[in-house]
C-alpha cells in the first residue's frame, strides 16, 4: 500500500512538472522581447530534480542526458499516465524549437550553457541603431537592420563648451521659457550716472552708453527673441529707453536722400530673417539689421564685463544693415561674410556698399580669437555725394583667454580680453573753409600728413582682467585702454546744441588732420545673485588730449531753455555772437579758441572726466 502511494506521489510530481515547463516557456520568450540587448539562454543550467529519482529532466537542451535518450519512467506509473507525460513532453518540444526560431531571427544568440558552439563576434552598432532596435523590440515588431551605421548628426557649432565667461557674451546658462517655434528674449538695464564735473545740465558726451547724470534713466528696454521653424529663422529685437534715440544720432546716412530712415529704425536694435541650411555644421543667411562685433564687447550692456568700455569698443559700430552669411566648416570655427550699406548706417552715405566679415575661432574651452574686418564703404557725409567720397578700412582683433578655473575655490574664474584696432580713410578731392575761417585741404591718406594731404587714421587697444569669486556670485572688472585718431573720423561727436552726426558741429571739428588722443581706466564691482540679473558698481576715469568732455557749465545753451530736437537743421549751430579766434592746435577747434561774446556761447569743455556709474540689468 504504501509503495502505490509512493508511485502516485511521484506520478503527481511528473505531471506537475511539464505543466510548470509550459507555462515558464510561455512566459520566457514575452520577457526576452522586451530586453532585446540580451541574448536569449535556455534555463538549462538550473536542472530540475526529481526528489526521489536519479533522474534528470533538462528544459532548454537539445538532449536530455549524454545518452541522447529520453528520461526514463518508473515503471509503475500507469499507461494513461504515460502517454499523457509523452504528449506534454512532445508539445514542449515543439514550443522549444518554436522559441528558437523567434531568437535566431532576431540576433544569433550564444549556444546554451551546456552546449557551447563557437560564434563570430558581432559588430558594436551605434547608439540610435541600439535604441531603434530596442523599441522596435519592446513593440514586438520584426527588426530588419541595414548593416550600414547611421551617419552622425554634424554638432552644433561651440557646443563643446561653455562661453558664458566671454566679455560680449550673455551669461544665462538656461532659458526661462522655450518652444518650437519661439525663444523669447527681454532685457532691461537702469543706471545711475555720478559725472564729478557735475555739468549744470546733466548732459554726457563722448559715450554710447553713459548719456545723462544725477538722474535714474532707463538705458534700454527691449523685447524680442528669435522664431525658428522648418530650417526658416527670424530675429526681432526691440530698443526703447535712452538707446532707441541716442544711437541713431551718430548715423549721418539719414541725412542723404528722401524718408526718415531714423524714425524707420530707431526702436529696432535687431530684425533679421533667413534661412539655415544642413551645410557641414550648419550654413545661414540673414538679412536686415543685426549688431556688429567690431569691438569685443556686446551692445548689450548686460552681456559685457564692464558699463562704460573703452574706446575701441564705444566707437565702433553698434549695428549693421545689410546681408550675413554664417558658415560653421567645423564646431569650432565660424566665417562670416558681410555685405552692409555702411559704417553703423541704415543706408549708404557714398556710391559704394561696405564689406566685411568676422573670423571666429575657438579651438579650447578656454580660448576665444576673433578678427573682424571692414573695407571700401564710403562713410563721410559731404563728400562728392560718394563720387570722390572718402572709402574706409578697418581691422578688429581679439583674443580671450581663461587662465584660471577652479570651480570649487572662492576665486574660481580668472580671465582677460586684449583688443587692437586699426584703421583709416583714403581718397577724396579739394579744399573747403571752416566755420572757424580755416582753409581744410580734403585730400586725406592713411600714412602721415603731407602739404597736400591729411593723415586720417585710428588706432587703438583695451585690456581688461575679470575675476570671479564664490561661484561667480560676485565679479570685480580691472582694465582700460587708448585710442589715437587723427581726423576724429571715429571719434564721437559730443552733442553741443543738440549736434549730431549730420549736423556736426564748430564747437568741436572733425575736420582731416584734426588730432585726438585719449586714454581710459576702470575698475567694476557686479553682484550676480541670479543669472539673470547684474547689480554693477563701477568707476572710470577718461582723459583726452584737447577739451572733449562735459564741464561744470554745460554743453547746451540758454540752460535748456531751447532743447534740441534729432534731427533738427539748426542742432549744432554757432549761437549769437560766438566768434573763433586763434588758439592753440591742441583744442576742440584746432588754431581756435571760442569766444561768446555778449549774446553768444561756448560750451564748458573739459580733458578730464571722472565718475561713477551705477546700474541694475536684467535679461530673460
Amino acid at each position: 500500500m504504501m509503495t502505490v502511494d509512493i508511485r502516485l506521489c511521484r506520478a503527481l510530481q511528473f505531471a506537475a512538472l511539464p505543466a510548470a515547463l509550459v507555462l515558464s516557456l510561455t512566459i520566457v520568450p514575452t520577457q526576452r522581447c522586451v530586453a532585446q540587448t540580451q541574448a536569449f539562454a535556455p534555463t538549462s543550467a538550473a536542472a530540475l530534480h526529481d526528489s526521489g529519482s536519479d533522474k534528470t529532466v533538462r528544459a532548454g537542451d537539445d538532449t536530455n542526458d549524454a545518452g541522447g535518450e529520453t528520461a526514463s519512467l518508473d515503471p509503475g506509473i500507469s499507461p494513461a499516465l504515460a502517454k499523457q507525460l509523452a504528449a506534454m513532453q512532445a508539445e514542449i518540444e515543439e514550443l522549444r524549437a518554436e522559441l528558437k526560431g523567434r531568437t535566431s531571427a532576431a540576433a544569433a544568440p550564444p549556444a546554451p550553457a551546456l552546449a557551447p558552439t563557437p560564434a563570430a563576434p558581432a559588430a558594436v552598432p551605434e547608439p540610435k541603431t541600439v535604441e531603434a532596435a530596442s523599441l522596435s523590440a519592446a513593440n514586438g515588431a520584426p527588426q530588419v537592420r541595414s548593416g550600414v551605421p547611421e551617419k552622425p548628426k554634424p554638432t552644433d557649432p561651440f557646443a563643446y563648451a561653455d562661453w558664458t565667461w566671454l566679455n560680449g557674451n550673455p551669461r544665462n546658462k538656461d532659458a526661462v521659457w522655450d518652444s518650437k517655434f519661439f525663444t523669447p528674449e527681454i532685457r532691461m538695464d537702469i543706471n545711475y550716472i555720478q559725472d564729478l564735473n557735475h555739468p549744470k545740465d546733466d548732459t554726457l558726451g563722448g559715450s554710447t552708453e553713459i548719456f545723462r547724470s544725477n538722474e535714474i534713466q532707463v538705458e534700454q528696454i527691449s523685447f524680442g527673441g528669435n522664431f525658428h521653424w522648418q530650417n526658416v529663422n527670424a530675429r526681432i529685437l526691440t530698443m526703447n529707453g535712452m538707446f532707441g534715440v541716442t544711437t541713431p544720432r551718430n548715423d549721418a546716412s539719414a541725412g542723404r536722400g528722401q524718408w526718415d530712415l531714423r524714425g524707420a529704425y530707431k526702436y529696432v536694435s535687431e530684425a533679421n530673417a533667413g534661412y539655415h541650411f544642413d551645410v557641414n555644421h550648419g550654413l545661414n543667411i540673414d538679412a536686415g539689421i543685426f549688431v556688429s562685433y567690431i569691438g569685443l564687447f556686446s551692445y548689450y550692456n548686460f552681456d559685457n564685463w564692464a558699463y562704460q568700455p573703452s574706446y575701441v569698443s564705444s566707437n565702433t559700430p553698434w549695428f549693421f544693415n545689410g546681408l550675413r552669411i554664417q558658415w560653421f566648416p567645423t564646431d569650432k570655427l565660424k566665417i562670416e561674410p558681410w555685405i552692409i550699406n555702411g559704417w553703423q548706417s541704415y543706408g549708404r552715405l557714398g556710391s559704394k556698399p561696405g564689406l566685411g566679415g568676422q573670423i571666429l575661432y575657438r579651438p579650447k574651452p578656454w580660448l576665444s580669437l576673433v578678427s573682424n574686418n571692414y573695407g571700401m564703404g564710403e562713410d563721410t557725409l559731404g563728400n562728392g555725394d560718394g563720387q570722390f567720397g572718402r572709402s574706409r578700412i578697418h581691422t578688429d582683433n581679439s583674443v580671450e583667454v581663461k587662465y584660471y578655473d577652479h570651480p570649487e575655490k572662492f576665486l574660481d574664474k580668472m580671465a582677460f580680453s586684449l583688443t587692437g584696432d586699426l584703421g583709416c580713410e583714403y581718397g577724396a578731392h579739394g579744399s573747403f573753409v571752416s566755420a572757424q575761417g580755416r582753409t581744410i585741404n580734403n585730400n586725406v591718406n592713411c600714412h602721415h600728413n603731407t602739404a597736400t594731404s591729411s593723415k586720417q587714421t585710428f588706432a587703438g587697444w583695451m585690456l581688461y582682467n575679470r575675476w570671479w569669486f564664490k561661484k561667480d556670485l560676485y565679479g570685480i572688472t580691472l582694465g582700460g585702454g587708448a585710442m589715437d585718431n587723427p581726423g576724429r573720423y571715429l571719434t564721437l561727436l559730443p552733442p553741443i546744441n543738440g549736434a549730431d552726426a549730420i549736423t556736426g558741429s564748430p564747437y568741436f571739428t572733425q575736420n582731416p588732420g584734426d588730432p585726438y588722443k585719449a586714454w581710459d581706466a576702470s575698475l567694476t564691482f557686479d553682484w550676480m545673485p541670479k543669472q539673470y540679473i547684474t547689480f554693477r558698481a563701477e568707476y572710470g576715469y577718461r582723459h583726452a588730449n584737447v577739451p572733449y568732455w562735459t564741464g561744470r557749465g554745460g554743453i547746451t545753451p540758454g540752460d535748456n531753455l531751447n532743447p534740441s530736437t534729432i534731427p533738427n537743421p539748426s542742432a549744432g549751430s554757432v549761437v549769437g555772437s560766438t566768434t573763433f579766434v586763434p588758439g592753440p592746435t591742441l583744442s576742440a577747434t584746432p588754431g581756435f579758441t571760442c569766444v561768446a561774446g555778449a549774446a553768444g556761447f561756448c560750451p564748458d569743455l573739459r580733458k578730464d572726466e571722472p565718475s561713477l556709474r551705477y546700474a541694475i540689468m536684467v535679461k530673460f
